[in-house]
């Protein structure tokens, strides 16, 4: 039954330590000295920074931001029954498998804020999206800071580079830092919790190597965009997988269990083997 499911665990324990870091996060922004003018609202809100307070936009109708999740959540159901035909059909393993995932990862947490705006449809106004056509990208860091979970970017520059404003790399490698360190606890810890796999170390490793991408980017290509481009493909998605892992695979309800199926005319019965298992 699905309660007992490991994919449904760290779905749900993943939900628990997402919940608890945003509080966190929250309470930093709240605790530090305020760059601006504080606004009451910003107490409230789910937003973790005053900053994304700025990008707010009004409900222009109900029946439009209604419509909007709706499709968001059906092109995320598609999306999953895509994603399942593709394993059972195609039985991929290993980084091909993170590969296929990515677009199961943008739509869900596309939905995110689609459906928190409809929660919060009595406040009038629309949360912001948690990406911005992160495949227009011009360069790693137009990828991470204006293109790829907006959220985070808003409260790093509240939290480090507005801080650190004449340290600029310090305040880069704090921002990275500590996106590894958050996406240790909340799909890693999780996972070793659950399934005893340790993959400790994995995000930590894609993220610095993000803020390494930065810096690399910055010193030799400045001046070479179509080389920026496609730098930033090949830092960025090309070492995904260790962010799309088994545990983040889990938490997205897609990690294939038992999907394999090994029809053994042993007795003329056949006989499911989990490749979990060995």
């Amino acid at each position: 039954m699905w309660p007992d499911d490991p994919n449904w665990q760290m779905n749900r324990l993943f939900l628990l330590t997402v919940a608890l870091t945003l509080c966190a996060m929250k309470l930093i922004a709240l605790l530090l000295p305020a760059t601006h003018e504080a606004n009451q609202r910003q107490l409230f809100w789910l937003l973790r920074s005053p900053t994304s307070l700025k990008r707010l936009r009004p409900i222009v109708t109900i029946r439009q931001e209604l419509f909007r999740t709706t499709l968001l959540c059906s092109a995320l159901i598609l999306s999953l029954w895509a994603f399942a035909r593709l394993v059972h059909g195609t039985h991929i393993r290993g980084v091909a498998l993170s590969y296929c995932a990515m677009p199961v990862l943008l739509l869900a947490t596309e939905c995110f804020p689609a459906v928190m705006t409809v929660l919060w449809l009595p406040s009038g106004h629309r949360l912001p999206s948690l990406h911005h056509r992160p495949w227009l990208a011009r360069s790693v860091a137009d990828f991470w800071g204006n293109r790829w979970n907006l959220w985070f970017s808003d409260w790093s520059r509240y939290a480090f580079f507005q801080r650190l404003r004449h340290r600029p790399v310090i305040a880069l490698v704090l921002a990275f830092t500590v996106s590894g360190l958050l996406h240790e606890w909340v799909i890693n810890v999780p996972l070793y919790f659950f399934t005893g796999r340790a993959l400790f170390g994995t995000m930590m490793v894609y993220f610095l190597f993000q803020a390494g991408g930065v810096f690399l980017e910055r010193r030799f290509l400045r001046r070479h965009a179509c080389l920026m481009v496609v730098f930033t493909w090949l830092v960025v998605f090309v070492p995904a997988p260790l962010v799309l892992n088994e545990g983040l695979l889990r938490t997205l309800l897609i990690w294939p269990e038992q999907d394999v199926v090994a029809q053994n005319r042993d007795g003329g019965g056949l006989h499911s083997r989990s490749l979990d298992k060995p």
